[in-house]
């Protein structure tokens, strides 16, 4: 039998490995599928009960999707599915250039970059009348975001054009941060006093009733597209939400979960235990260590790293969470055919980027040093080429991690199929 979920896996790393995790703790069965299976016309041979986009940048999704995936993602919501996109795949639904257009709105353009790099988790207000939201939810309560874009309306909506706000930002939560400030820990009278006596508003404008959940029809389907990261280990109403969604799209299943649990990556048993994935884990674990003897990373979970602005934090904490849901997650035949191919030179290339990673994280804390004590201006052009040829331009997921990334994505699809 098929699987009620399609989670479509092109360009979605972590945020496809958390979306699939999750899925899996509330009982809710899942098959990945490719922007190039949705092209060939395998949401139309199979229809899911609801395709599932999960974060990550949406013009790659889009461009790999091609003018065929993309009007096979359009007929399947018109036909009668449903869509729920998370983050990046918010953006793919959005009315823009490389956007799907199931929703007129688009997306908001930030006024201060700094706006992008919001994390953590929010305090949400809903809307009591909504379906999309569980009726145990208090009126207001708590979901995270990690690094989110923003809806803004067509001109003259005026709330007619279908779309209904179903969750609202009303605030930062404890463990919200803005970039590496621990924003939701300040107080609120320091951070009044930061504004009046230095003019520096920290709270980014969003957090003051921005939207953060919308839902709308689309067809004889609908959508319902989240900035909050509804499948986040260890977040009780956020993982709840996410049950009842996945209860409204399939009716006639059961969703026996409300929680998923806390993701401990270096604790997990290791069920594909392979020579070349375990020497990637420690060239990549050794690297993490000396970007946070550098002072230029931080642990901010089990599973996630928190960095300095400007820093690869995430890109490397992509890599480490794939590497271990890789070591996770039961051998397959496809999955260990593609690997006798391609894990050699993968643990190779992963060895070769690690040494030069542990070079590049003490010049960066020297170069930056140097900087405020010397008041040099711009970044020394030797670390920006080598931080291009390893991470790619900003901001990021490209370069030597970028193609380190990619083989991984490769190895999960096989392992997960």
């Amino acid at each position: 039998m098929t699987a009620p979920f399609a989670v479509l896996w092109d360009h979605a790393h972590v945020w496809g490995l958390l979306l699939c995790r999750g899925l899996a703790a509330l009982g809710a069965p899942c098959r990945p599928v490719t922007c190039a299976a949705v092209a060939g016309g395998a949401l139309a041979a199979h229809p899911p009960k609801a395709l599932l986009v999960p974060g990550g940048f949406s013009r790659p999704k889009f461009a790999a999707l091609g003018p065929a995936g993309q009007r096979a993602v359009r007929d399947y919501v018109a036909g009668g599915g449903n869509y729920f996109g998370v983050c990046g795949g918010c953006g793919l639904a959005l009315s823009h250039d490389a956007g799907l257009g199931l929703c007129d709105w688009t997306r908001r353009p930030f006024a201060d970059r700094l706006e992008h790099l919001a994390s953590g988790h929010v305090r949400l207000r809903g809307d009591a009348a909504s379906p999309y939201l569980p009726a145990e939810l208090p009126e207001d309560f708590q979901a995270p975001v990690w690094w989110p874009a923003g809806f803004v309306p067509p001109p003259g909506a005026g709330g007619g054009d279908g779309t209904a706000v179903v969750a609202a930002y009303a605030g930062p939560g404890e463990d919200f941060m803005l970039a590496d400030i621990a924003l939701g820990a300040m107080p609120g009278a320091l951070l009044g006093a930061c504004q009046a006596r230095f003019g520096l508003t920290l709270a980014p404008a969003f957090l003051d009733g921005g939207a953060c959940v919308i839902a709308g029809a689309y067809g004889r389907g609908r959508y319902v597209l989240s900035h909050a990261h509804l499948e986040t280990p260890d977040s009780p109403q956020a993982n709840a939400w996410l049950a009842h969604l996945l209860g409204l799209f399939d009716p006639g299943g059961e969703i026996a979960g409300r929680l998923v649990p806390a993701w401990h990556p270096a604790k997990e048993t290791r069920r594909f235990d392979d020579a070349h994935l375990e020497a990637a884990r420690r060239d990549i674990e050794s690297v993490i260590a000396a970007g946070i003897e550098a002072r230029l990373l931080m642990r901010r979970s089990d599973w996630l790293l928190g960095w300095r602005p400007g820093m690869p934090g995430f890109s490397l904490s992509n890599l480490s969470a794939l590497l271990a849901g890789a070591s996770a997650l039961p051998p397959t035949e496809a999955a260990v055919a593609y690997w006798r191919q391609a894990g050699p030179d993968f643990a190779q290339r992963a060895a070769a980027f690690a040494r030069r990673l542990e070079v590049f994280f003490p010049a960066q804390r020297l170069e930056i040093t140097l900087s405020l004590v010397e008041r040099q201006a711009g970044a020394d052009p030797g670390l920006a080429a080598e931080r291009r040829e390893l991470f790619g331009a900003s901001p990021g997921g490209g370069g030597l991690c970028g193609e380190l990334a990619a083989t991984l994505d490769a190895l999960l699809l096989r392992l997960l199929s």
